[in-house]
């Protein structure tokens, strides 16, 4: 049995208080230093300056880290791209996702909708097709020491440890008269372009639902079941900046031979990269 799930560390605007316009008053006030900043070093000194001025703002790293690359740029001084990242072919049709701040990229389809309601890195969804979206899950930088995505041991047990968290957690139903079941299609690893190894997984997830939830025994609301859904989950795991990023598709097991090569072609195109501290 089968269904999928998983959201989007929203990037929200900020309410404009006092404390936010102390931030644009110290970011204004630095993009003024950073135009002084010319010669040898002038970028080190500018990044240092930006640093020091959105800490002292009381910045998120996030924040901050936008904030930087935002001032750096006013001042005309190059953010470079981490290289890994820049080397990303982006082919027509599609629209390339980089975040530089946790290290990560992907190509989807352009007409695919940002939900900015979810609670992941990233959700993305196929406004044409209910049953087919993707997210990317990125473990805490302080509860993960990743080296690799071989320290979650060979391919099929990173299956398997997901299998069981659908079956046991994400996908399990308190609803009188559901069973949920799962297979494991496929598990392998595969070295990227990056030279970094990823393991690719696949999983069958479907739901079934009696139509007499209510009768008397546990055998008659076993005895007629029919079909809720039935979805593929396509999950690509890798390791970085001791953190495991996970990239999760799904889509609809009935449309999954017509929509894989779209899905393969995502898949593929999954960097992760170390960042800057």
């Amino acid at each position: 049995m089968m269904a999928s799930t998983l959201q989007h560390r929203n990037v929200c605007r900020r309410p404009f208080t006092a404390s936010y316009s102390k931030n644009i008053r110290i970011a204004v006030v630095s993009k003024t230093r950073l135009h002084a900043a010319r010669g040898p070093g002038a970028e080190q000194q500018a990044r240092s300056l930006v640093n020091s001025t959105a800490a002292d703002a009381g910045l998120s790293r996030r924040h901050l880290m936008q904030t930087a690359a935002g001032l750096l740029a006013a001042a005309g001084l190059a953010v470079p791209m981490q290289p890994a990242l820049a080397l990303l072919n982006t082919p027509d049709g599609y629209t390339t996702r980089v975040d530089k701040l946790d290290g990560y990229s992907f190509v989807y389809p352009e007409q695919w909708a940002p939900v900015t309601s979810s609670g992941n890195d990233i959700f993305l969804r196929n406004p044409f097709n209910v049953d087919q979206n993707l997210f990317v899950d990125i473990t805490s930088p302080s509860s993960s020491r990743y080296a690799s995505v071989e320290d979650l041991g060979s391919p099929d047990a990173a299956a398997a440890r997901i299998l069981d968290k659908y079956l046991n957690k994400e996908f399990m139903s308190t609803r009188i008269g559901i069973k949920r079941e799962g297979e494991i299609i496929s598990a392998a690893s595969r070295q990227g372009g990056d030279g970094r190894t990823y393991y690719d997984i696949e999983v069958r997830m479907a739901s079934y639902a009696s139509r007499s939830p209510y009768v008397a025994t546990q055998g008659e609301v076993m005895r007629d079941y029919g079909l809720e859904w039935d979805r593929r989950f396509l999950t690509t795991l890798g390791a970085a900046n001791k953190r495991l990023y996970e990239l999760r598709m799904q889509t609809g097991s009935n449309t999954y031979e017509q929509d894989k090569p779209v899905l393969d072609l995502i898949r593929s195109s999954f960097r992760v990269v170390e960042v800057e501290e």
